[in-house]
């Protein structure tokens, strides 16, 4: 049995399709620090991977989260009321090991915003978090924060 596929089109109006059988542009194909450009000048998908910045305040909020950091070091990237909150958690996720985050999520917010979600693996048990981000002369600061923990 064959199938017979026609050339790929672009799905971008004024764009004049490409190539035939040329690759499709993926998120995992994607540079990581820039927006790729189609032919047609408008912009393919821009990639799935969070920020590294993000991905190291989530580290280091979750290092917070266990008690092997402590709030202050992260003054210039939390609100007053995020570094008040992670004081009260500090150490209230109970892990052997020293925090890894198996997974960060993320999601734009219109402009110069951001939610994000960390989940740390604690050996035999995960914990998440999520938190609310956005940008200050050129940082990501933390406006709101939530864990799975009760209060």
């Amino acid at each position: 049995m064959s199938h017979t596929f026609g050339p790929r089109r672009c799905r971008h109006a004024d764009c004049d399709g490409g190539a035939p059988g040329a690759p499709v542009r993926t998120p995992a194909r994607t540079p990581m620090r820039r927006m790729s450009v189609g032919r047609c000048g408008a912009p393919l998908l821009a990639g799935h991977r969070t920020p590294l910045d993000v991905h190291r305040l989530a580290q280091q909020m979750a290092e917070v989260l266990v008690g092997r950091r402590a709030p202050e070091v992260l003054r210039a990237h939390v609100t007053v009321p995020v570094r008040e909150e992670l004081r009260r958690l500090r150490g209230s996720v109970t892990c052997s090991m020293a925090p890894r985050l198996t997974r960060v999520f993320h999601q734009p917010l219109g402009t110069g915003g951001m939610e994000a979600s960390a989940v740390i693996d604690c050996g035999s048990r995960a914990r998440v978090f999520a938190f609310r981000l956005r940008r200050e002369e050129g940082r990501w600061v933390c406006t709101r924060l939530e864990t799975d923990r009760r209060r």
